[in-house]
């Protein structure tokens, strides 16, 4: 596993020293933590917003067209304006998310084994992150799980198959993608500072707070966190099964989270006494479970 820092601004040779350092001191925590291995390569790229731009346009148009592929040929024309209309409003608002908006953006490398995140200078000063070392840690430690995630799953091919909309983060997967990268990174931060680090209240710049209020941006804002809800459905199973039995859902659509479990995971977690939530880890835990069972539980 080789873990490597670029600085393609020429501009920031400090924050490029500072990321190298935190994966190295986070990189070897990532296994113990998950049970899960880092690709081959793992790139940090510190990259200009037009470059931000271009390979996240290109990203988000490629697993359109993999979408639609899969998808009967009579679909495909309403699938293909979809995707029109999704790139032409990411178009619209990219300079603002990948400038101001974003803290990292993990995608797959070139090759099959190979990850990367994409981090823009600018961001990372909006979003608060590089206003102390312990969230530029967490922001990284949440990415190199997403590494780890790509790798297990060959950047959702293994789900695709079965489950072509998990291209688009459909069928649970933003809910367990997320809330496993935020379930690890509580973990190790809480063990190398003592208590939990959430970049998500690093202060924000008031340009941040501008863009974050703007109507086009807010309503891509998720009504339910994947974050917050993700987290408790991975600790609940976790709990429940173990690391080793949760990393079968890497490999296996059947497994992901489905809308009642999801459900589930927010009624507990909005009730007056919050509780982990128990549908998920409960139908992980069934060693019974048949591969009819559980394609009649996916939604």
């Amino acid at each position: 596993m080789d873990l490597i820092v670029l600085d393609e601004t020429g501009r920031h040779e400090e924050l490029r020293e500072q990321v190298d350092g935190v994966l190295a001191r986070v990189g070897p925590l990532v296994k113990p933590t998950t049970s899960l291995d880092l690709p081959k390569l793992v790139s940090f790229r510190i990259v200009p917003v037009e470059t931000w731009q271009s390979e996240q346009a290109a990203e988000t148009a490629r697993l359109l067209r993999e979408y639609r592929e899969v998808k009967p040929f009579w679909t495909r024309p309403g699938i293909a304006l979809l995707g029109t209309a999704m790139l032409r409003t990411f178009r619209r608002i990219s300079a603002d998310m990948g400038g101001v908006m974003v803290m990292g953006a993990t995608q797959p490398g070139p090759g099959a084994d190979e990850s990367q995140t994409l981090l823009v200078p600018e961001a990372l000063e909006h979003t608060g992150v590089l206003s102390d070392p312990e969230y530029l840690t967490q922001m990284i430690v949440h990415e190199l799980v997403h590494h780890a995630q790509n790798r297990a799953s060959r950047h959702r091919a293994d789900w695709a198959a079965h489950t072509p909309k998990v291209l688009l983060r459909g069928s649970g997967v933003s809910f367990l993608e997320e809330g496993h990268a935020r379930w690890a990174d509580q973990i190790i931060t809480r063990d190398l500072f003592g208590a939990v680090v959430d970049a998500d209240s690093a202060p924000k710049s008031d340009r941040h707070k501008e863009v974050a209020g703007r109507k086009e941006i807010a309503r891509l804002k998720p009504k339910v966190s994947p974050y917050t809800v993700g987290r408790a459905l991975v600790a609940s199973a976790i709990d429940t099964v173990g690391a080793q039995k949760l990393n079968a859902v890497w490999s296996n659509a059947l497994l992901l989270p489905n809308k009642d479990e999801v459900a589930d995971a927010v009624a507990a977690l909005a009730a007056d006494e919050p509780a982990l939530p128990k549908l998920w880890a409960s139908r992980l835990g069934d060693s019974s479970l048949t591969e009819t069972g559980a394609r009649k539980l996916v939604v």
